[in-house]
């Protein structure tokens, strides 16, 4: 039986001699791995649709291991995102974000979208691309479950927050008496921002002013809350971001 449905590709493997496997997120079917036959020889109808970041319609059928791609049509290869150090980098976090964080074979079209989105902001975008990773991980985060608490301490329940750090297992602040608890010091500037990015619209992020220190402060809180959460001691990615002369 084949199905079609739109993916976006998450991470693509070699296989045997021309073969790749793809992680592939779905709009219908969620997380899945298919195979492309023959995907890396040079004439392969699939080479367009198994790179990295490619958002495609594919025709699938169900194999005993892996699903198998028929045929697909690229709708938007996101070309610009291999083509430059940064975006790349910042992509392959987005996307190793994604892969670890959803379950294989659940539909999310809300996180679909999202990731969409995301892509083709950072396609799009010169400059500024912590500050859209940020925005992108906390709406991912929430969207899975794990909504940072900012408003109420996540031990007492204590709205009083006046000497404030934030407890990354509990995913929130911490008031003042439960502060021996808390993991990273945090400031009302740096809720304001964390609050700022989480609703805001990733199109709109260029009209939200956070300075770079304050964007690096809610960098370490939200990198240990995404790997703490997702139970990871590190993304291949984050390496590689880190990697990158500044």
């Amino acid at each position: 039986m084949y199905i079609k449905t739109q993916g976006i590709v998450l991470k693509q493997i070699s296989f045997k001699d021309s073969d790749k496997i793809l992680t592939l997120f779905c709009r219908e079917n969620g997380k899945i791995n298919a195979i492309a036959k023959g995907a890396k020889k040079t004439k392969s109808p699939f080479i367009g649709i198994t790179q990295m970041f490619c958002y495609s319609e594919f025709v699938l059928y169900k194999g005993r291991n892996f699903y198998h791609i028929n045929q697909g049509e690229v709708l938007n290869s996101f070309y610009s995102l291999r083509e430059d150090l940064y975006k790349l980098a910042y992509g392959s976090y987005i996307l190793e974000t994604v892969e670890y964080g959803i379950t294989e074979g659940e539909s999310n079209e809300r996180i679909f979208l999202l990731v969409l989105k995301t892509l083709k902001t950072l396609s799009l975008m010169e400059r500024d691309f912590l500050k859209l990773l940020l925005a992108f991980q906390l709406k991912f985060m929430s969207f899975i479950g794990y909504k940072p608490e900012l408003k109420i301490c996540v031990i007492c329940n204590n709205s009083q927050l006046d000497e404030i750090k934030f407890n990354i297992a509990g995913g929130g602040v911490v008031c003042s008496k439960c502060k021996h608890l808390g993991d990273e010091k945090i400031d009302k500037s740096i809720i304001s921002a964390i609050d700022a990015l989480l609703y805001a619209k990733l199109d709109t992020l260029e009209s939200i002013v956070i300075p770079n220190h304050i964007l690096k402060d809610i960098q370490t809180i939200v990198t240990k809350y995404t790997l703490n959460h997702l139970d990871r001691k590190t993304f291949k990615s984050l390496d590689f971001i880190k990697a990158i002369p500044k």
